[in-house]
């Protein structure tokens, strides 16, 4: 009960265990990790993937090549598993055509958003905790 009436600062400063540091540690450090730039591989794959699921007008290989760069230029800042996500997401959906970058760029910012909030959290947990620390 004591939890739900504290305030989120108090919360955020309440003396946690060696245990509970470390893995919040490792949870900060998981989710940084899942954060990291997925790289052109994975965006040529996973939008590889969804084109062909999605009847396309012939192109010729200098023009597929072009397209794959413009795709990678566009994606590759953001994580593989995201990438994938999104794709899957708009592969799953009752869309009848395939997506422009920008489209699946729209549905990776509430995944981006949610990841950079909790990371941003678990900063400022400890944070706290180092800075109690260093008061005591």
């Amino acid at each position: 009960m004591q939890q739900l009436t504290t305030t989120r600062p108090e919360r955020r400063q309440a003396q946690r265990t060696a245990q509970e540091i470390e893995e919040l540690e490792q949870l900060l450090s998981t989710l940084t990790k899942a954060n990291a730039p997925g790289g052109s591989k994975p965006v040529s794959l996973a939008v590889g993937q969804l084109l062909n699921h999605y009847p396309q007008k012939r192109l010729s290989p200098e023009a597929i090549t072009q397209l794959i760069e413009d795709w990678i230029q566009d994606l590759g800042s953001y994580p593989t598993d995201v990438i994938f996500a999104v794709c899957q997401s708009w592969r799953r959906s009752s869309k009848t055509i395939a997506p422009t970058p920008g489209q699946l760029i729209a549905l990776t910012e509430p995944i981006m958003a949610a990841r950079n909030f909790h990371i941003r959290v678990l900063h400022s947990v400890l944070d706290a905790q180092v800075t109690s620390k260093a008061s005591t």
